[in-house]
Formats: structure tokens, sequence, C-alpha cells
């Protein structure tokens, strides 16, 4: 990176507090014995194999990019490519990252295939926009398995596979969540991460086909754009609170990250607003609100899918087996169901010993993430 800030929670902090708050999680992790819920009903859902042979026999280099950095989110995904990596004693890793900055992103592409890397796994958030150096990283023999943001392109051609969940599929389930939640009316605000980000967009478009079923449903962000946030809970707070300044009346909040979601749902506090249904990925915070309010504020209910960090074990087998020359048959794009749904259970994941914005969805703990979840 090219500061000594770390992106936590989206948020830029001095590195000193973002190294702060990840001791609080690795200190969490040595103190608790933690029964956590694991990612098994999604892997259920999807056919995910187990004890693949990846690591093969050949000295490689895997490179590992996340297009933003360390924040918790970025943390957990390094933790899970870098993890799954770490089980082969043959691979070398190169960790790198791009900051939120496009020009960095591609540089640290053009960096990796320059230092020798065999296979590249890689968070590609600016989508499109990285696919020609992705190209060019395969033209060099390199195995490139982008995830988590897609590229365009074309599996086998411009890269070994993309994996990731099906993401326009996530926003349809979110809508007809709310519409449930409503009853078929009321005022609801997207939330959707930095503009132009393919994740936000295509959970827009299926957002929008399913509220123009329900004419009493209203996307107040717009159905061409949505609440732009750069996943930074300071900006999602404010957004929100200049909406609620806005908008008298706001029903709804649909977030594509937890931690966006429990940004908004303080700036409704801090604006002395009810609580409202909340459709999101999920957060530990978010769960942990859920189970100390669902009494008193019996309207505030969660949907949540996984924050799917964990397939970035699948990106890292993909990338590694291909350079390896061995097969991978896992399925790459995956339909993740409900993780969390308080509309047909009260059942809910919160863990008070660590931080609101740890993602326990994911299976990775906290001394793993410690291990594993940075550059270097």
């Amino acid at each position: 990176m090219r500061t000594r800030e770390l992106i936590f929670g989206r948020l830029k902090m001095p590195f000193g507090l973002a190294a702060a708050g990840i001791a609080a999680v690795v200190l969490a992790g040595t103190a608790l014995a933690i029964a956590w819920p694991t990612a098994a009903q999604e892997i259920a859902a999807t056919g995910i194999q187990k004890n693949i042979p990846f690591c093969g026999t050949k000295q490689i280099t895997l490179g590992v990019e996340d297009g933003f950095g360390i924040n918790t989110w970025s943390q957990e995904s390094y933790a899970a490519v870098r993890s799954e990596a770490a089980k082969c004693s043959n691979v070398k890793q190169i960790v790198l990252a791009g900051g939120g900055n496009l020009t960095t992103m591609i540089s640290d592409i053009n960096s990796l295939v320059a230092q020798g890397a065999n296979a590249i796994a890689i968070i590609p958030d600016y989508g499109q926009a990285e696919l020609a150096a992705i190209q060019k990283a395969t033209a060099a023999g390199v195995k490139v398995v982008p995830w988590g943001a897609d590229p365009g392109g074309v599996d086998g051609k411009d890269y070994v596979q993309y994996v990731d969940w099906n993401d326009p599929v996530a926003g349809t389930m979110w809508a007809n969540w709310m519409v449930q939640a409503l009853h078929g009316k009321g005022n609801v605000i997207f939330l959707g991460g930095p503009a132009g980000s393919p994740v936000g967009e295509d959970q827009l478009k299926t957002i929008d086909a399913v509220f123009a079923k329900h004419p009493g449903m209203k996307l107040l962000t717009g159905t061409t754009s949505y609440a732009v946030t750069n996943w930074d809970p300071a900006t999602a707070q404010k957004v929100t609170a200049a909406l609620l300044a806005k908008y008298p009346k706001i029903d709804g909040i649909i977030a594509n990250f937890g931690t966006d979601a429990l940004a908004a749902i303080r700036a409704f506090q801090a604006a002395g607003r009810s609580l409202v249904p909340t459709a999101a990925l999920d957060a530990n915070g978010l769960s942990c609100l859920y189970q100390t309010t669902r009494k008193s504020a019996p309207q505030f209910q969660i949907a949540t899918i996984s924050n799917r960090n964990w397939l970035g074990r699948i990106a890292a087998r993909k990338a590694i087996a291909a350079a390896e020359g061995l097969p991978n048959n896992e399925p790459a794009r995956i339909t993740l169901p409900f993780y969390e749904n308080t509309l047909s259970s009260s059942k809910t994941y919160c863990n008070s010993k660590l931080s609101p914005d740890f993602y326990l969805s994911d299976n990775i703990s906290p001394a793993d993430v410690a291990k594993y979840g940075k550059v270097g």
C-alpha cells in the first residue's frame, strides 16, 4: 500500500487503530471457546466437495490481491485464501492490496506477473476495468482466478474460472423478503457500495424488477442508481442520515455490506427514528442488535446472506490446481440461501465478545484472521 493507513470497515484509519482492532479480535479468539456457526448450510446447498487434492508437487508462487485492502471483510478474504494455500508446503505466497485505487490494482496484477507468480487469486473490485490486465497475465501463462467481483470475460479463455455467489439472485431474495416484511407497501433505501460496482448494479436491477411487481413498494434511492457508500460505514451512516432528513418515511433498508447496514441503523437511532426491517450480508453487530432489541422493537427484522469470504478457499484451490495441472470441478457460481431470516426463525448468530464487523458465517477463527488476514 502507498501509505501506512489500512482500510478498516472501508473506513481509512491510522495504522495503530486498525491494528488495535485486529488485536481485539485476536484477544477474543484466544480467550474464548467459540461455537462457530459454519458455512455448512451454504456448502450443502451448492455441492462443494471436501478433501480435494490441489497442492500438487511443483514449486509455485501464488499471488493474492484484494482490490481494496485490510478492512475486516478483506482480512477474512485474505485469511480464507491464504490459510487454504498454506496447506500446500510447495506454494509460496505474494500478497498485495489495491487500496481502492484502480491504477494500483492494475499495477498489482502486473507486479505479480513480474515477480514470477504462477497463479493469482484476485478480487477485481473495479470489474471489467481490470479485465485487460487479467487477460495479459493469462497470456503470460499465469493461472488467474478472479473472485468476489465480476471482471467480465470468459472462463477458460481470459482466466481459469470466475468464482462467486450469484449476486443478482441475492438482490431478488432481499427484495422479495422486504416485500414480505412490509406486506407489499413501503419506502426502501438501497446502499450499494462504490459507484459503478458490478455487484451493486446487478443487485439493483433485480431489486427493481421485484418491486416493479408490487406497486406499493418504492425504492427511494432510485431505480438506475443506488446510495454510494464505498463500503465505508462512516459514509454509510452519513448517507443514511441525509436520506432520513430528506424522507420523513423510510420503511426498510437493503445493503450489500452488513457493516453498512449496521451503520445505517445507527443513523436511524441517532435521528430518533424507529428501527426498520433490514436485508443485507451478515455482520456480527447486526445480529447482536437484533437479539438485544427484538422484544422492544418487534418491527425490526433482519435477513442476511453469508459474507461468502469462504469462497476464497475455492478460488485458492482452483488457482493452485490449475498451476499444478490438476483438475478442479467444484462449482464456481453459487446461489446462497439466507444465513439468517427472522421472519421464519428467531435464530441469529451473535458473539458479543467479537467486533461488530466480524462475519461469523465465514467460519474463520480470529486466530486465522490474525495470522493470514494481512498483507505480507
